[in-house]
């Protein structure tokens, strides 16, 4: 039947059969908020068309028996778009939903919700893969963050509740009980630093944590010049009581306590050059670093006695250096030996550092020799909650220490002044190459009064740089210090450092016999 137009207040243009709309068709309702545009068929809406409201919104797709039903597109009102299964009016089916923030569902749906199966992508980028119900994740699913974190397990209402794994970028895994979308519960994390922590989990922290670092036994000991000394350390709550950790790193290094010289003073104004910072120490005073390593870094030209006794606090273990009297010269005043002098004498010439020379630059000064340091200790790794530090040792300066250079020009200094003694305990007398080199200095600096103290000190490092303290750290008192240099940092934080002093102290020689390294002679002079 062909298309007639009907009275204006039925508000329908389009085709008809037995005066029912019938066809292709606009309709204006009469509270004049919806338009209806597309096929009828008996007088109801039927097959595809389009229904618009008066705010702009619609719906696209098809009807059957009036009501929309299968296949559509639907825009709302807060710019949300829908395209997928209708069913009487309602989103039922599937579907896929973008909104104007940029996030977006396709899944399932379930009278206007997100129900069962979906994928949804936040504003951010994140995308969860799973179960919903009521438009929340609810049940087996997987959450893939903006951050590149991946969890896979249970949830609860938009939350993570039950049993889940949480993979973080940098390769820590947690895998255990979850509750209100924190860690709770029974549960292991295998951290990217290498620790592990198995156990219970309280509101995403463990219920035993370690907050600090631990030294058995005294906290203060007694090392003769030459011999190592171990740590047993533990990881401690702050009930002090050991946390069993594994995997935790721990470091130890040393520092030697530090004089500083008098502002306004030239050397004073020195210290801005020194490689070496100083810093605080619990002790109330400052240090400064100090080489630490451990009879595994030794070179060979160490010889090791083993030790009759177990290590626990202090394993002490004598080393001789072989072939050397450097032992023999810590500590030791060179009136002893008629024969210092001569014998630095021949070192000086050797080096090119007669008095004759003394006045020159630093710069034209032959470069020291340098023995070159052992390696630190390594790192160690808690096992259950504890760890040992064995045979460490103390060894000699290193040739250019400004520190130790710096202190022995502010002891020269007070003695000049007034005779007074050291007051400092990590400085001892020069031996002969410090005599010598205080009186060829002497000499230089009366030939030329213009030469100021930086270049004695210079010319005094070069000195020094050869004829060196040893392979033994002075005797004085140093701070060895323990801490957690776990990388990243376990929970977004460290443990709290330990300090021990070590005091050295010069070898104590029985019966006048030879210092180490130094035979007794057994010719008899007649």
């Amino acid at each position: 039947m062909a298309a007639q137009t009907v009275g204006t207040a039925d508000r329908y243009v389009g085709e008809t059969t037995r005066q029912l709309r019938d066809g292709f068709g606009v309709y204006k309702y009469p509270n004049s908020f919806f338009t209806y545009e597309g096929e009828w068929v008996k007088g109801k809406k039927h097959g595809h068309g389009k229904l618009l409201m008066k705010d702009g919104t619609y719906y696209e797709g098809e009807f059957f028996h009036g009501e929309i039903d299968g296949h559509g597109f639907r825009k709302f009102a807060n710019g949300n778009t829908y395209s997928g299964q209708f069913s009487k009016g309602e989103m039922n089916g599937h579907g896929v939903m973008t909104c104007p923030d940029g996030s977006r569902y396709e899944g399932e749906f379930d009278h206007n919700q997100r129900e069962g199966h979906g994928v949804l992508t936040d504003p951010d980028g994140g995308v969860y893969e799973g179960s919903f119900h009521k438009n929340k994740r609810h049940g087996p699913g997987s959450q893939t963050y903006s951050g590149g974190e991946r969890y896979e397990g249970d949830f609860v209402r938009d939350i993570r509740q039950g049993h889940g794994e949480l993979r973080y970028p940098d390769g820590t895994i947690y895998e255990g009980q979850w509750r209100n979308d924190m860690f709770n519960g029974e549960g292991t994390m295998i951290h990217a630093s290498g620790m592990v922590y198995e156990g219970m989990w309280i509101n995403g922290k463990p219920e035993v944590e370690a907050t600090k670092i631990v030294i058995i036994g005294e906290q203060s000991i007694d090392v003769t010049q030459g011999t190592a000394f171990s740590l047993q350390v533990e990881l401690r709550d702050d009930e002090d009581k050991v946390v069993s950790e594994n995997g935790r790193e721990i470091q130890v290094s040393a520092a030697v306590r530090y004089f500083a010289p008098t502002q306004g003073t030239t050397l004073f104004d020195l210290v801005e050059d020194m490689e070496e910072t100083p810093f605080s120490s619990p002790y109330g005073y400052e240090v400064v670093s100090y080489p630490l390593t451990d009879l595994d870094q030794l070179p060979p030209d160490y010889n090791v006695k083993p030790s009759p006794r177990p290590s626990f606090l202090i394993a002490e273990q004598t080393i001789h250096e072989a072939g050397s009297d450097a032992a023999s010269d810590v500590g030791h005043d060179e009136a002893g030996d008629p024969d210092a002098n001569t014998t630095l004498e021949a070192d000086n010439a050797s080096t090119g550092t007669s008095s004759q020379h003394r006045s020159r630059s630093p710069s034209d000064a032959p470069l020291p020799e340098e023995t070159p340091l052992p390696p630190p200790p390594n790192s160690c790794r808690s096992e259950a909650g504890g760890l040992f530090f064995k045979d460490l040792f103390l060894p000699g300066a290193p040739p250019m220490y400004r520190p130790f250079i710096l202190m022995d020009e502010m002891d020269k200094e007070k003695g000049g002044k007034g005779g007074k003694k050291s007051r400092n305990p990590s400085a001892i007398k020069p031996g002969r190459a410090g005599s010598v080199a205080s009186s060829r200095s002497s000499r230089s600096e009366s030939a030329t009064s213009t030469q100021n103290l930086e270049v004695k000190l210079e010319s005094k490092l070069s000195t020094l740089g050869k004829h060196n303290e040893g392979k033994f750290a002075r005797p004085g008192d140093y701070v060895i210090m323990v801490h957690d240099v776990t990388t990243p940092q376990f929970l977004g934080r460290s443990l709290q450092p330990a300090f021990i002093t070590v005091k050295v102290t010069p070898p104590k020689h029985k019966g006048g016999g030879a210092a180490p390294g130094k035979k007794k002679s057994s010719h008899k002079h007649t």
